[in-house]
């Protein structure tokens, strides 16, 4: 950065403007780096309830450590990514075999932990332990970015910017530095249209001078795979068939069978050809992920005189199935969209 920006302008206007988050009360290691996690690829706002529930089963590594797997990714539900849910599972029983219940604070047995990275590191060191860590999420890149006008953007910049960073980072307030940073992104240097009109570094900021700043930086177009899937709930026997994915995407969630759309008009052919089976359509759905898009039109299949457990699919690499009774539908962690297809369903069961 040519000119630095200001770290005393930046933290009057953080003491008078921030914005409270519960994860901001009590600033404790094991708080922030629940917090942190939580807040990757997720807004701020939508991560308060799950925070604090979370905060309420799990008050500490050792609740967190003692935990089925299962359990704990049916807490994460409905907040995505469930790798980061995992790596959080998985980093607790690390620390309480390897650290003895203590999380680090320094930063090579940080990122020694599983989800643990650089910026989380960082992250954890300066607002838990108050040492002299700069952080880089998209927020402060952004901020940076218009700060000096830089229209294009690699990654060489992203190590040259921490390094300039940790030269104006105020060595008594290291955490309000990255967290004002972070909320002046989240609140003024916004994605859209940015109010630099109220912006405390604004009067040195290039893109504003320039006239730059919302053209900063240059949107990109995002190719979303769109595929449309009909979601099969059979019941039978006061249970309903679901399948666990065994590995990749979505591993050890519980997910409901789905087939391509062109096949509904033949399963939907089942009501006339076999006595006793019904099928009805239920509310179509949108699944997005990364870089896909499921449309699901759910429909659940019925039957009060045939056993479709016979018919149960056998498990495969990918997939084990197993049916469930309504009643533990509940117990069993399933991405938010099946959740809302589930309970739907329940209403005509």
């Amino acid at each position: 950065m040519k000119k630095n920006i200001s770290s005393k302008q930046l933290l009057a206007w953080f003491d008078c403007h921030k914005k409270q988050y519960p994860w901001g009360e009590n600033k404790l290691p094991y708080t922030v780096w629940i917090s942190e996690i939580m807040l990757q690829q997720t807004v701020a706002t939508s991560v308060v309830p799950y925070f604090k529930q979370w905060i309420t089963d799990y008050p500490d590594i050792q609740a967190l450590a003692s935990c089925e797997p299962e359990e704990v990714l049916r807490h994460w539900e409905g907040l995505g990514y469930y790798s980061r849910c995992r790596n959080l599972h998985k980093a607790a029983k690390a620390i309480m075999e390897r650290f003895n219940g203590i999380l680090p604070d320094s930063y090579s047995p940080l990122i020694s932990l599983p989800g643990i990275g650089d910026y989380t590191a960082r992250a954890i060191l300066s607002i838990a332990y108050g040492k002299p860590y700069a952080v880089l999420d998209a927020n402060v890149r952004r901020i940076v970015q218009r700060f000096t006008a830089t229209m294009e953007w690699d990654k060489d910049l992203d190590k040259e910017t921490l390094t300039e960073l940790e030269k104006i980072i105020p060595h008594h307030r290291p955490g309000d530095f990255n967290e004002a940073m972070m909320q002046l992104g989240q609140l003024v240097c916004t994605t859209g249209s940015p109010r630099c009109g109220i912006c405390p570094i604004g009067a040195e900021c290039l893109g504003y001078k320039t006239g730059l700043a919302e053209m900063i930086p240059q949107k990109q177009k995002k190719r979303i795979n769109r595929e449309h899937k009909t979601a099969l709930l059979f019941f039978s026997n006061c249970k309903i068939l679901l399948r666990q994915k065994k590995k990749g995407l979505f591993h050890d969630l519980w997910l409901i069978p789905t087939t391509e759309k062109n096949n509904l008009e033949k399963i939907r052919a089942i009501d006339g050809e076999w006595t006793g089976i019904n099928s009805i359509s239920l509310t179509e759905r949108n699944h997005f992920y990364t870089d896909n898009q499921d449309i699901l039109t759910p429909l659940l299949i019925t039957t009060d005189q045939i056993d479709l457990s016979d018919m149960t699919p056998e498990d495969n690499e990918l997939y084990r199935y197993q049916w469930v009774a309504i009643e533990d539908l509940n117990n069993l962690p399933s991405p938010s969209v099946y959740r809302k297809i589930l309970n739907e369903a329940k209403g005509y069961l």
